[in-house]
């Protein structure tokens, strides 16, 4: 096959990349900006462009038409506008990577691809929304796929965090409390990259999938208490959680709490692969949570230039958790007295 891929080089893109380019009947070209080294060699063509310069992409695409092509950076209604007029003619097959937070998880537990869209305390959800809404138009052979937390060796899921994860696991090794929303008793999935990448190859380049919908997601379920705990134990400690409303979080003024909590990981959701599976054939999840962790922790001690401390996180995290717990004391003497 004849596969171009948009991106190529970010948590999800980098394994189907690799996976793809290690087929010999395929020829893989990757489009992006250059701006991030890879690891793909000669095994990939490489197309130096912004994607969003339309003009400049029309000159350095090759000619003749693309089997599939797999956009892992397009975020909004107008990117997909874009797209669609240059790459119509172009493609027998696009492929958007979409999310799940695009959904409306409000009432519904179990989530399928029949979800409606609709979220309205994410703008990265209600954008990616949008474009799904418009290739459902527009005149182009599209496949939409839907990932939840998807992760690597790199990076981890976690609840309330700044941009790194280890200042989180930095607290615990400190014998430091931690944040996490709500009581710590919402469902949650996350899928390995390498995992995400197996059960996505099969979509490619199949006419099987065009105007479908298929979310890509390990449906082993786990709570939050139970993936922080899990941690604690991988690290010889005993984790020391401090529950915080979401409610409350959401009124942080240091990190949008609004946006990566309310906006994702508020709900307990449990994810139904059937319409993958049909495409597939049963899945096999390489990477359970448990396992997830003991790879990052593993990547972590083999690059320890990674494990950055975030001292002005760790200062709100003291500052937050003194507040709350002396908010609680108050509110718990009220109701004793009430």
């Amino acid at each position: 096959m004849k596969i171009l891929i948009i991106g190529g080089t970010g948590t999800i893109s980098a394994p189907i990349t690799r996976a793809l380019a290690a087929d010999p009947d395929n020829t893989v070209y990757m489009l992006n900006r250059g701006r991030h080294s890879d690891p793909f060699g000669n095994s990939v063509i490489r197309l130096r462009v912004d994607i969003n310069d339309t003009e400049a992409a029309e000159q350095i695409l090759p000619q003749g038409t693309f089997d599939s092509v797999i956009d892992f950076i397009l975020f909004t209604r107008e990117d997909a506008e874009k797209r669609t007029a240059l790459f119509k003619d172009r493609t027998k097959q696009y492929i958007f990577i979409s999310t799940n937070v695009a959904a409306d998880h409000e009432y519904r537990l179990i989530a399928e691809e029949s979800l409606p869209l609709g979220n309205s305390y994410s703008r990265y959800g209600t954008n990616k929304a949008e474009a799904e809404k418009y290739f459902r138009e527009a005149d182009i052979p599209y496949t939409i796929v839907r990932p939840t937390q998807t992760y690597s060796d790199a990076r981890i899921p976690l609840s309330v965090k700044p941009g790194s994860c280890w200042a989180v696991i930095s607290r615990i090794l400190r014998d430091q409390p931690v944040i996490v929303h709500g009581d710590g008793e919402g469902i949650w999935a996350g899928t390995h990259a390498d995992d995400f990448a197996r059960a996505f190859i099969p979509l490619v380049g199949n006419t099987r999938t065009l105007g479908e919908t298929y979310q890509i997601v390990n449906p082993e379920p786990y709570t939050w208490n139970m993936l922080y705990h899990t941690l604690g134990e991988l690290l010889g400690k005993e984790t020391k959680i401090v529950h915080i409303p979401t409610e409350f979080l959401m009124r942080c003024q240091e990190y949008d709490f609004t946006e990566s909590i309310r906006g994702d990981k508020y709900h307990s959701v449990l994810f139904d692969i059937r319409k993958l599976e049909e495409v597939t054939g049963k899945l096999h999840f390489a990477t359970d949570m448990r396992t997830g962790l003991q790879k990052y922790l593993a990547y972590m001690d083999e690059h320890p230039e990674l494990k950055m401390e975030d001292p002005a996180y760790d200062a709100w995290c003291d500052r937050v958790i003194t507040a709350y717990r002396k908010a609680s004391d108050s509110f718990a003497e009220y109701l004793l007295n009430a």
